[in-house]
């Protein structure tokens, strides 16, 4: 069994349905996080560590075909943070974006718009979050550079130089669930802020695990790279993405249909 399963398995859900990946559709995924471990005293024996995984989030992704070749999407991507796993979030991240990426085998992006907020949830005796956004920031690229707006005004643009097509997670998402991803090297724009270049999409040995009770078949492939952990994309046998898997954080779907 892969490495990736050994926490979130649990969180798979089976979908009988394929989609089109010639129609609009919509996939809702929750987020795991692993953020510490516990210990417990069984009599006079401490045991452990054993990892705390909770909730922290969603992402919903919505894609709208065109005659053309370019291909847009809506992203709500929301995420929760506190400082333990039995606490109660403190801060609350959201990023709202709309995104133009091409039909090809990565999704290579050519221009968004997104809106970035942060807020407080509780407060906290020892430190407080301050609100902040929402920032609005708008990409592009534009012969083989990105450009990004500043944060602020009086600020230049932000430029950087890319070698391979650029691409993020949504899209890759998007990509792999309509069946058209191939193994390459991409440029890989993290939270479509963060770039992180010269990263290799390969392909995963086939696996099979039980998920609801049922033996299911996948197969998938893995980001990796020198500027990131590797990020595994596992799919079911209608090539449903059912799965984002990272180092101590995973996207399971959990709702799947074409609009």
């Amino acid at each position: 069994m892969h490495t990736s399963f050994d926490l979130y398995p649990s969180y798979f859900r089976r979908f009988p349905k394929s989609l089109d990946g010639n129609q609009s559709l919509r996939l809702r995924y929750n987020i795991h996080a692993m953020r510490n471990y516990a210990f417990y005293n069984e009599g006079a024996k401490r045991t452990g560590p054993f990892p705390q995984v909770r909730h922290e989030g969603s992402l919903e992704i919505k894609c709208k075909t065109t005659p053309t070749r370019g291909k847009y999407m809506d992203v709500h991507h929301s995420r929760e943070w506190s400082t333990w796993t039995g606490q109660a979030p403190s801060s609350k991240q959201d990023i709202i974006a709309k995104v133009h990426y091409a039909d090809d085998a990565t999704g290579t992006l050519q221009n968004w718009e997104m809106s970035y907020n942060s807020k407080p949830i509780l407060p906290v005796k020892s430190y407080k979050y301050n609100e902040l956004g929402p920032m609005l920031k708008h990409g592009r690229i534009k012969q083989g550079m990105i450009e990004l707006t500043a944060c602020r005004e009086g600020v230049s643009n932000i430029q950087l130089n890319t070698i391979h097509p650029v691409t993020t997670l949504y899209t890759l998402i998007e990509r792999f669930q309509s069946d058209n991803a191939v193994a390459t090297t991409v440029d890989y724009l993290d939270d479509l802020t963060m770039l992180r270049p010269g990263l290799a999409i390969t392909t995963l040995p086939d696996d099979t695990i039980e998920i609801e009770g049922v033996p299911t078949k996948l197969h998938g492939y893995a980001l990796v790279g020198p500027a990131i952990l590797p990020l595994f994309i596992w799919m079911d046998e209608r090539s449903n993405v059912i799965a984002v898997i990272g180092r101590n954080v995973a996207y399971t779907l959990i709702e799947a249909e074409n609009v």
